[in-house]
């Protein structure tokens, strides 16, 4: 009798086994198992992200090229930058943050033709103490890395105009269409932005120069103006975009959203005991 009932439990288990391996198969038929792999060594990430024209180039200067991705792209566009070439769009300085009512006031000054710093509002369109230190800066880098500066174009309103000045010494000329669309009409945008485009195509570099556009945050978003955009939008204050003019076209292919990420890069030091 115990034999019998042993073989009827052990028949019993074999058969529920059968029929759970069974269910198991049925079940994992639709999954597909995924081997992770473990994540690749930073060489592997700047040869895919870093071209090799950027990193011939740079060995061409004789520039260390085993740096994080990000590190070289910024070295390459300083010293291209440099070279000349190029049109820097350069969001102005810091203003005070008038931010209900600056549209506003900007369209006052641009039709009316004036100047805020003569007028009591001049903190609304006009660069802060700090704003114009930042812009003086500016000036004094590109003089210590040698970089030519070639025409200088200003958007109307007082910050840029101020921008302009003190970084670079001058106004050439001055574009309606470089002031931030947000101030603009809706039914003037799309025409101002057309103009600025032809504008700027127009322009000749002259070699071993840059142009500089004075201008603000928005200015690189007036629909139609760039063909293609590299980078995503958006720059702190007295940040800027490089463009270049390729077969009539306005390609957008780095910025130095912060302006002391470039200022540094300009600068060379050794280590130094100073002894008081």
């Amino acid at each position: 009798m115990n034999f019998k009932k042993a073989s009827i439990a052990i028949l019993f288990f074999v058969l529920v086994m059968t029929l759970t391996v069974f269910s198991l198969k049925k079940i994992t038929q639709n999954y597909q198992v995924i081997k992770i792999e473990e994540p690749s060594n930073a060489p592997v990430a700047i040869n895919s992200i870093v071209s090799n024209k950027v990193k011939n180039y740079l060995k061409n200067k004789n520039i260390e090229t085993n740096l994080p991705p990000e590190q070289l792209q910024e070295l390459y566009w300083v010293e291209r930058i440099k070279e000349g070439g190029l049109i820097l769009l350069f969001r102005h300085s810091e203003r005070a943050k008038w931010n209900d009512s600056v549209e506003g006031f900007d369209t006052y000054e641009l039709k009316n033709k004036l100047d805020a710093r003569n007028f009591s509002w001049k903190k609304a369109t006009c660069l802060t103490e700090k704003g114009i230190e930042e812009s003086k800066l500016v000036s004094e880098s590109f003089k210590h890395a040698k970089i030519k500066i070639g025409k200088v174009i200003s958007s109307p309103s007082c910050r840029a105009r101020e921008t302009a000045l003190y970084a670079f010494g001058k106004i050439d000329e001055i574009y309606t269409g470089l002031l931030h669309y947000s101030a603009f009409h809706h039914l003037d945008k799309e025409k101002i932005s057309i103009q600025l485009r032809k504008s700027i195509l127009a322009e000749q570099i002259s070699k071993g120069t840059n142009l500089i556009l004075s201008a603000h945050n928005k200015v690189i978003s007036h629909e139609g103006f760039i063909d293609t955009m590299l980078v995503d939008e958006g720059l702190n204050e007295t940040g800027f975009y490089i463009i270049e003019k390729t077969n009539n076209q306005l390609v957008v292919p780095f910025k130095f959203k912060k302006i002391k990420n470039f200022i540094v890069l300009l600068y060379r030091h050794d280590f130094e005991k100073i002894i008081k």
